[in-house]
């Protein structure tokens, strides 16, 4: 990892909010450090020096594949729902190793790319507010994307980030992302999808198909026979 202080790390999925988040605050000529996180079921780091050339970022890999397997095991505290609970607790466990890097390195805050109503369960007011709360980054968590309509955070009450250049998006559209993107002048567009955890994470709830269910059961458990 670069050795040198950010005044934020942005939590990076590689998708066009989280670049977008990212770029906002990098505008306003902060030093931003993307955290790419890497989970057993999914996260790209093979793409980091593709990402860092296309959008001018820089991006570090995290491995988490431990305490994502831990959480798992132990059963997500938001329980698993239907296939969109896990995301909560994913992006709480997620923020709190952010924290941890923050206060490590002395950065000032957090970043997220999340969006106020882009996602019916996870990103409603009253569970991003659950997310910054159960992960401790209520004071230093940033949603630059939908900022004007969430409560001012530290760095904006400091006047380290300029509330006013963020945005105050909401809902399932993407026109003033894309509109957003063309500003920027990003000449490549990552396509949406469905998140790959979530897919990945829905064999919990169907019949324990694939390699999830033996990493819940745990390195000594008893392999199931095909046939």
């Amino acid at each position: 990892m670069n050795t040198s202080t950010p005044h934020a790390f942005a939590l990076f999925s590689g998708g066009l909010d989280s670049i977008l988040a990212a770029r906002l605050i990098m505008e306003q000529g902060l030093v931003v450090r993307c955290l790419h996180f890497v989970p057993p079921f999914f996260g790209k780091p093979q793409l980091i020096p593709h990402w860092e050339k296309v959008y001018g970022l820089e991006v570090e890999a995290v491995d988490v594949g431990e305490a994502f397997v831990r959480l798992l095991r132990e059963r997500p505290a938001h329980g698993f729902g239907k296939v969109m609970n896990p995301c909560v607790d994913c992006k709480i466990l997620m923020m709190r190793k952010a924290r941890e890097l923050m206060k490590k390195w002395g950065a000032s805050f957090l970043i997220s790319g999340e969006v106020l109503g882009q996602r019916p369960m996870s990103q409603r007011r009253d569970t991003l507010n659950v997310i910054r709360r159960d992960a401790e980054v209520k004071e230093s968590l940033l949603r630059p994307l939908s900022a004007q309509l969430l409560d001012p955070t530290a760095p904006e009450i400091s006047g380290l980030v300029d509330r006013n250049k963020l945005l105050g998006i909401f809902g399932r559209g993407r026109k003033s992302q894309m509109a957003l993107a063309d500003q920027m002048g990003l000449k490549e567009i990552p396509t949406r999808g469905i998140d790959e955890h979530l897919i990945r994470l829905s064999i919990v709830k169907d019949g324990g198909k694939g390699k999830l269910p033996a990493l819940l059961a745990g390195p000594d458990a008893p392999q199931r026979a095909d046939g």
